[in-house]
């Protein structure tokens, strides 16, 4: 059941990508620019949707909630690597899913390159492997930070997430 449901989660959100724009490399730079909203908004939607319901489905045991350890060096070094590779190909992982789908050879290449990036990860994860876990601070979260359950960070957070959405950015043409 839990497969099958997140299949049909995963479907729907690929369409809702594709619908809002996210596979067009035109808007995605348009957004990282800061002159098209549109896929920035979309976004934040799906991560305000995402995070409650994930935590909702967590709640009544059909999500299998793992969080992995909070790497400082590993996180930084990969969200550099994610920043750049996303403002030269014009694709976040998802969107270049959803863009090679279409048919797009850009995003083909794009997921390749990608493959053979985590392939030189694997290959010298051992040589770094000591001073990325020097900065092994563990299963770190807001909710463990506060002892609550996930989901009451997640309502607010949305909250902020969708007040930003409709009152912040605001359309400028």
């Amino acid at each position: 059941m839990k497969l099958v449901l997140g299949l049909v989660i995963g479907m729907a959100f690929g369409a809702i990508l594709q619908l809002g724009g996210a596979s067009s490399y035109k808007k995605i730079m348009g957004s990282l620019l800061l002159k098209d909203l549109d896929v920035i908004k979309l976004i934040l939607m799906s991560i305000a949707v995402g995070t409650v319901g994930i935590y909702a489905l967590d709640l009544v045991d059909m999500a299998n909630m793992s969080i992995k350890p909070t790497y400082v060096v590993g996180i930084t070094i990969a969200g550099l690597i994610f920043g750049v590779g996303f403002a030269v190909a014009g694709y976040c992982p998802g969107t270049c899913i959803v863009a090679a789908a279409e048919g797009k050879t850009d995003a083909v290449v794009t997921i390749l390159g990608g493959l053979a990036g985590a392939l030189v990860y694997a290959l010298v994860y051992p040589a770094f492997k000591g001073l990325i876990e020097i900065t092994n601070y563990g299963e770190v979260t807001f909710a463990s930070a506060f002892g609550v359950n996930g989901i009451w960070v997640a309502i607010p957070f949305s909250a902020i997430l969708f007040l930003l959405m409709f009152k912040v950015l605001k359309d400028r043409y």
